[in-house]
């Protein structure tokens, strides 16, 4: 009886001397938009988006009354690929989202897995796109022209591309605005 009364007394003292010792808690980790648009389009990997591209209005553009699909085809901890079909086919177009050290960049890949560089016609360009600039949040990124695309392709200095989500009607829109004036749209929705 006499050990039964010790061990509750030093039981008592543990329990009283823990609860006036504050609780250190770790420090939440900071999700930046940029981080968690990139999380939700990982979140989407696998996933098929079916739509058209309503603007332009040019019925030359070769975007233009087609049937655009885009598949989440590739997902790691830095990067996402997009693939782009039009009526059927791969169009050999990727877009490519990857966290770099100097931020998240979208790249349009237009080699595919066969072409090469040597495979690009005159007006077939690879590697253009640009940083997310600090406008957007976890379901919108804008990614105006990098220094590369004006090299590559200097009368897309000015781009200005846009992703946006809207997760709850699975919805992706793809907008891309030159000299501040829209340029391409595509609104694609997603598969079940």
């Amino acid at each position: 009886m006499k050990y039964n009364s010790i061990a509750l007394v030093i039981m008592s003292v543990i329990l009283i001397s823990s609860c006036g010792q504050p609780q250190s808690t770790p420090e939440p980790i900071a999700v930046t938009p940029h981080d968690a648009f990139f999380q939700n389009l990982t979140d989407l990997c696998g996933a098929t988006f079916i739509g058209a591209s309503t603007y332009p209005d040019n019925p030359d553009h070769p975007l233009v009354d087609t049937e655009l699909r885009t598949h989440i085809s590739q997902c790691t901890d830095d990067m996402v690929r997009i693939e782009l079909i039009r009526d059927g086919d791969y169009w050999h177009g990727a877009w490519v989202l990857e966290k770099r050290p100097e931020g998240l960049h979208l790249f349009h890949d237009h080699l595919g897995e066969v072409r090469t560089m040597e495979d690009l016609g005159e007006d077939d360009f690879h590697g253009y796109g640009g940083y997310a600039n600090d406008s957007g949040t976890a379901l919108r990124q804008h990614f105006p022209a990098d220094a590369i695309t004006a090299e590559i392709i200097p009368a897309a200095a000015t781009n200005e591309w846009m992703m946006e989500l809207d997760l709850e009607n699975g919805t992706f829109v793809y907008y891309l605005e030159r000299h501040q004036a829209p340029r391409f749209r595509a609104v694609l929705h997603k598969q079940e």
